[in-house]
């Protein structure tokens, strides 16, 4: 190993995640700090933001592994005020087959959908509900 020991990005990456992820459950000293200094409502705050975080690599995988996605339409999005290296948590209203349906998801700021475009879903084979795939191919 050595002193200098040179971690690849993708290590320092999932080691910051577990970091993220171990404050916002309260794990660890750090966790049971930031809970006492900086307040649940920060944690509370803190954990919907690695859920989102989780939510868009898992969507990543599932699209790699072959999910099948839904096109649905968008009617109305909202801000949350909440962003993750600039890029929006938004909730989106869609019309999906016939029935209105209300997901949030993390967006890249380069790819915000507006209402009346087309939006790729997926449904979570393990919970059901839909996951925000991203902007529809246009024609």
């Amino acid at each position: 190993m050595g002193l200098f020991n040179r971690k690849t990005q993708q290590e320092r990456q999932a080691e910051a995640m577990q970091m993220a992820d171990d404050i916002a459950q309260g794990r660890g000293v750090m966790g049971t700090m930031a809970q006492a200094f900086m307040g649940r409502d920060f944690t509370e705050a803190m954990r919907g933001a690695t859920n989102s975080m989780h939510q868009t690599e898992y969507v990543a995988q599932l699209r790699a592994s072959g999910a099948p996605t839904e096109t649905a339409t968008v009617l109305a999005l909202q801000d949350t005020g909440q962003t993750i290296n600039d890029n929006p948590n938004i909730v989106l209203t869609l019309d999906l087959g016939g029935q209105q349906v209300a997901i949030a998801a993390l967006v890249s700021r380069l790819e915000i959908p507006r209402a009346g475009e087309q939006v790729l879903v997926l449904r979570d084979p393990q919970t059901g509900s839909l996951l925000y795939a991203g902007l529809a191919p246009r024609a």
